[in-house]
C-alpha cells in the first residue's frame, strides 16, 4: 500500500514537471525499472489470496481477492494502455494528468484492501 501511495502522491505528480522532450525518455526507464518493483508483489497478492480462498475462504479474503482482481483489471485494462500512449506522446502532459486521476481507483483499492485486512485482524481477535 505504500507504494502505491508514492506513486499517487509524489512519482506520477513529477510526471507534470517533465519538459517533453526529456519526458517520453524518461517514463520508458521509469516503466521497465517500476515494473521489476511492482510486478511479482502484484502477482504475489493475487496468488496469495487465490490460495487463501480455496484454502481459507472468509467475507474478508473473498472480498480482497475481488479489490485484487479489480486493481488488475484497472492496471493492465486502463493503466497499462496509458502508460503505452505516454511513450508516443508529444505532449504528454494530458495523458499524464489523466494517469493521476485513474491512479486514485487503484489507490483506493489497495487502500480498501489494507483496511479489510486490518478490520479482519481486529475480527479475528
Amino acid at each position: 500500500m505504500i507504494l502505491v501511495w508514492l506513486v499517487q502522491l509524489v512519482i506520477y505528480p513529477a510526471f507534470l514537471y517533465f519538459p517533453n522532450r526529456v519526458f517520453r525518455r524518461w517514463h520508458t526507464v521509469y516503466t521497465q525499472r517500476v515494473t521489476y518493483v511492482v510486478l511479482p508483489v502484484m502477482l504475489g497478492q493475487l496468488g496469495l489470496y487465490c490460495w487463501l480462498t480455496l484454502a481459507h475462504p472468509s467475507w474478508d479474503i473473498v472480498l480482497n481477492l475481488v479489490l485484487t482482481l479489480a486493481v488488475w483489471g484497472t492496471t493492465f485494462f486502463r493503466a497499462v494502455p496509458l502508460h503505452g500512449a505516454l511513450d508516443q506522446a508529444e505532449d504528454h502532459l494530458p495523458l499524464s494528468t489523466k494517469l493521476v486521476a485513474l491512479n486514485w481507483w487503484r489507490t483506493g483499492l489497495w487502500t480498501t484492501i489494507w483496511v479489510v485486512s486490518i478490520l479482519a485482524c481486529f475480527d479475528a481477535w
